[in-house]
């Protein structure tokens, strides 16, 4: 199984509907909104990633069609952003 979870010496904050994350001291801050919000807050509580997609979609109102490759994409830039780790195949 695949999981997902904050990189070492990150830290993030929430308010508004928006997370704040950044590697700590040196940044930068990433702003996540939409989605992308939904994805960081869903991979704190659980970071089963053969699920995030469904536990995502069961939290928006609005689901597109290429949901799928929507929370790909986010997982991508995070880790290259190194604010996400991924353990296991």
């Amino acid at each position: 199984m695949t999981r997902l979870r904050r990189a070492a010496g990150v830290a993030w904050v929430t308010a508004d509907s928006a997370a704040y994350v950044a590697r700590i001291p040196s940044g930068p801050i990433v702003v996540l909104t939409g989605p992308a919000a939904v994805i960081w807050d869903e991979l704190t509580i659980d970071g089963d990633a053969a699920t995030l997609t469904e536990r995502v979609s069961e939290r928006m109102s609005d689901v597109p069609p290429d949901a799928d490759a929507t929370v790909k994409h986010v997982v991508e830039r995070l880790q290259a952003e190194g604010l996400l780790d991924r353990l296991g195949p």
